[in-house]
Formats: C-alpha cells, sequence, structure tokens
C-alpha cells in the first residue's frame, strides 16, 4: 500500500513538472490539451481493459460449454447399450 502511494506520488509530481515543461515550450493552451488527451487516453485504456476481461469472460464460458456439449456427446455414445 505505501509503495502504491509513493508511486502516485511520484507520478503526479512527473506528470506536474511535464506540464510545466509543456507549458514552457508550447503555451498554456497546448499544455491544456495534453493534459485533457492524457486523460482521455488513461479513460480509454481503462475501458480498453474492461473490454478485454469481457471478451476473456465470454470465451472461457464459450469454452466451458463447448467442453460440456462433447462431454454429453462422449456420454451419449459410451453409455448407451
Amino acid at each position: 500500500a505505501d509503495f502504491n502511494k509513493t508511486a502516485r506520488r511520484v507520478s503526479a509530481k512527473m506528470v506536474f513538472g511535464q506540464l510545466q515543461q509543456t507549458e514552457q515550450l508550447y503555451g498554456k493552451h497546448a499544455a491544456a490539451l495534453y493534459a485533457q488527451a492524457a486523460d482521455f487516453n488513461k479513460t480509454a485504456r481503462f475501458y480498453y481493459m474492461k473490454a478485454q476481461d469481457a471478451y476473456y469472460l465470454a470465451n472461457a464460458q464459450a469454452s466451458y460449454d463447448d467442453w460440456r456439449r462433447a462431454r454429453r456427446q462422449w456420454d451419449y455414445f459410451y453409455r448407451r447399450k
């Protein structure tokens, strides 16, 4: 937990430092646009990861359904008399 807090503080300092440098190089408007783009990128990555998780769960369920179907078929052919 302490590592995460420290990492967030260091990350926030780095972002703030980058924002100041961007302001100096390109002006406040461009720096604000870069900050907004970074925020959109963070949001997009969050939803991308959620979509990947949903895809993985759906694929796992489909695989399980295929396995159950194959097991039923196996039981049908090898249990009949």
